[in-house]
């Protein structure tokens, strides 16, 4: 399978609005490979979420796939699972402030405050509607790729621009923190 070119920050793609997809486009031969390589995308490049529109898609679909890494060893593994028209019903008052990358702005990581519980509905891949609480670091992710597809990026979102650095100040500093 081909990893799909990711369109970069800066784009325009990135900062619209993306459409909403009828359920019957994943049972399509086009929206089936579309998902399966958008997975296959998100996987080799090491993120835990992708969403159309960083593939240069103005489509309301986005992958989604929680589990460990250096950064986040005890993390228990989720999905990959398919989110079609999502829209987030509830945030908790409560956020929390953690790291973020982004598979369109490659070797950054800044401090994004997020909320720590949301409830969020949307459409599976089989066409289902899903209403699900999400906590900590699966209900960062649904707002991360939720951002993409109303044309938002985590740097719309940092309240400290003094916490933005590259990925290899990152591992240095951070990680290195974390073991």
């Amino acid at each position: 399978m081909k990893i799909l070119p990711r369109t970069q920050f800066g784009n325009p793609i990135l900062r619209a609005k993306a459409k909403r997809v009828s359920p019957k486009f994943l049972k399509t031969t086009k929206g089936k490979k579309l998902i399966k390589s958008m997975i296959y995308t998100m996987r080799r490049d090491n993120g835990v979420g992708l969403a159309a529109p960083q593939i240069g898609q103005p489509l309301r679909i986005a992958v989604m796939e929680m589990r460990s890494s250096i950064n986040r060893p005890n993390i228990k593994h989720k999905g990959p699972i398919v989110v079609m028209n999502p829209k987030i019903l509830k945030y908790s008052k409560n956020k929390i402030n953690d790291w973020e990358g982004c598979l369109s702005l490659r070797g950054i990581r800044a401090m994004v405050p997020r909320s720590k519980i949301i409830t969020v509905e949307y459409h599976d891949e089989n066409g289902k509607k899903i209403t699900e609480e999400a906590t900590g670091f699966w209900a960062r992710i649904f707002q991360h790729e939720i951002d993409h597809l109303n044309g938002l990026g985590y740097m719309d979102k940092i309240e400290n621009t003094k916490t933005i650095m590259m990925f290899s100040e990152y591992k240095k500093r951070v990680t290195k923190k974390k073991k």
